[in-house]
């Protein structure tokens, strides 16, 4: 799933990079985020409730909060994709070696 994640905002953040560009376009971007009622409640809501189940099936430990974990990881993988876009792919290590240890630094690991 980090995996996943990073691949994804690879793609987001190319395709919503000219958003950034000017001030103008950056509200209107923001304004159709609004409109669309898109934004980051959407990416981490599925997310935690997926991690919920998980930690009610007992794959997840019991002391891991689902809404926070949804949150950082999504941070996680974020942050690796725009170091990857920004400086290289090089600069970090791979996505894979990302994944894992996201996935192990939030405690996300099956029991």
């Amino acid at each position: 799933m980090a995996r996943a994640g990073i691949d994804y905002y690879i793609d987001v953040q190319s395709a919503a990079l000219p958003a950034f560009t000017s001030p103008n376009v950056t509200v209107r971007f923001r304004q159709a985020i609004k409109e669309t009622e898109l934004g980051p409640r959407t990416e981490t809501t599925p997310l935690a409730a997926y991690l919920a189940a998980e930690q009610r099936l007992g794959r997840i430990r019991a002391d891991v909060d689902p809404e926070a974990s949804a949150r950082l990881l999504v941070a996680g993988c974020f942050h690796r994709a725009y170091i990857e876009m920004f400086v290289g792919a090089d600069a970090a290590p791979s996505r894979d070696a990302t994944a894992r240890e996201i996935v192990r630094e939030l405690r996300l690991d099956p029991v």
